[in-house]
């Protein structure tokens, strides 16, 4: 019986895991390059945006100035206003609807449990100008409450 191992002799090509590796390294750099520049000209004045200088001098002006372009507080306070009303309402709904699918002897409750879950294969875009419909005709346009609701009823 014979103990010692042969070994394979190496190719002369470059495996192809290693050139999947530095094809996705390569296209990690091109994807993250612009979002480095869009980082470093955020903190420089606007005449470095075009004329990249490493060490150009660092402000917060382009940050005053977008912060004055918007009223960004007032859409901070709408999306919350919104996305907490919307949480809510999903709770209660979601919950009483459990509660009644688990514990009540609801004639077609299978039929009405799927009908809920082929409701979670629809996405909400699809449903935008339905609900646009509907939020006009309940006078709910350019409100949140009329953004919201069409999203409490859904799972």
């Amino acid at each position: 019986m014979n103990t010692t191992t042969t070994y394979a002799p190496r190719s002369r090509f470059v495996s192809i895991p290693a050139l999947e590796t530095v094809a996705a390294w390569l296209l990690a750099i091109i994807w993250i390059f612009p979002l480095l520049y869009a980082f470093w000209a955020a903190f420089h004045p606007s005449e470095f945006m075009v004329n990249f200088e490493l060490f150009a001098p660092l402000t917060l002006e382009n940050f005053t100035n977008a912060w004055s372009q918007a009223p960004f507080a007032r859409y901070y306070l709408n999306t919350f206003a919104l996305v907490t009303g919307v949480v809510i309402g999903q709770f209660v709904v979601c919950t009483l609807a459990a509660f009644a699918f688990a514990r009540f002897p609801i004639p077609g409750k299978h039929l009405l449990f799927m009908l809920v879950l082929i409701q979670l294969f629809v996405f909400p875009e699809v449903l935008i100008v339905e609900n646009y419909r509907i939020a006009s005709e309940l006078g709910l346009i350019n409100t949140i409450t009329g953004i919201g609701l069409p999203y409490v009823a859904s799972a």
